[in-house]
């Protein structure tokens, strides 16, 4: 058949294609009309001056001590040297 006269599956798959792109761009479009908006809102609230600084962050102290810390890094370190140091030894004699 001529491109003229499309079979039916082709003509349903052609307008859900449609439809769904429409759908989409829809979506689309408000959900960037919603973002604009509540941008716009909040650099209304802020020109106003009406929203108060947000107080500074304060940092918790370390939960272990510098001697701990270091213990734990070198344990660390170590274990992962025993545990892989097979497959570094063996990845550089081929020259990886």
């Amino acid at each position: 058949m001529p491109l003229l006269y499309p079979s039916i599956i082709f003509q349903e798959r052609v307008l859900g294609f449609v439809m769904g792109s429409a759908v989409g761009v829809g979506a689309m479009l408000y959900d960037q009309r919603m973002i604009w908006r509540s941008t716009a809102q909040l650099f209304d609230k802020l020109a106003a001056d009406r929203v108060a600084p947000s107080p500074p962050v304060q940092v918790p102290p370390p939960l272990f001590g510098k001697e701990v810390r270091d213990q734990l890094a070198h344990t660390w370190n170590s274990t992962v040297d025993n545990t892989l140091g097979a497959l570094v030894v063996a990845l550089s004699s081929r020259g990886w």
